[in-house]
């Protein structure tokens, strides 16, 4: 419903034009916010992306350290053992 911006002395009237003021300006903050929070789980998606690619090159890197060190234990028992 849409009211002239003529003033008016009619007291319904001039709340009427108030509340469509302010329900057009909370969706204006509503698209706002809808259209941040968008980029905002974009961003966090990536991050996360970025963290589990991080967490499997140290998954590896951690299970071939690993296997070295028990490759030296093993050694170290052997020459311990003469």
């Amino acid at each position: 419903m849409e009211f002239s911006e003529s003033h008016t002395t009619d007291p319904f009237l001039a709340a009427a034009k108030r509340l469509e003021r302010a329900v057009e300006h909370l969706e204006e903050v509503a698209l706002r916010a809808a259209e941040r929070d968008g980029a905002e789980v974009a961003r966090l998606t990536a991050a996360l992306r970025a963290a589990e690619m991080e967490q499997t090159s140290l998954i590896d890197a951690n299970a071939g350290a690993a296997e070295r060190i028990d490759n030296t234990i093993g050694r170290l028992r052997g020459l311990l053992s003469f």
